[in-house]
């Protein structure tokens, strides 16, 4: 439900990042996903150390690809 909520934000153009960023770190992997892919036009508005918190080993598959994603799409490096 949530994962389509926000896929149905985006679709209208109303995505802000303060709404969907706390979705990276939700369980669910499609919410994960449908989160990391509505935020990529805020991609440089969030600070770098957030996103590679949530690019660690110890983090979640789907959690990592979004930060990456999010990560390319800033044009930051992945790592420092």
């Amino acid at each position: 439900m949530r994962a389509q909520a926000v896929t149905g934000l985006r679709a209208l153009d109303a995505v802000r990042r303060e709404g969907p960023a706390p979705l990276l770190d939700e369980p669910p992997s499609a919410v994960v996903r449908a989160a990391a892919r509505a935020l990529l036009p805020h991609a440089g508005e969030f600070p770098v150390e957030w996103l590679r918190e949530r690019d660690t080993p110890e983090s979640r598959r789907a959690v990592r690809v979004g930060a990456q994603r999010l990560l390319r799409a800033a044009g930051r490096p992945r790592f420092s």
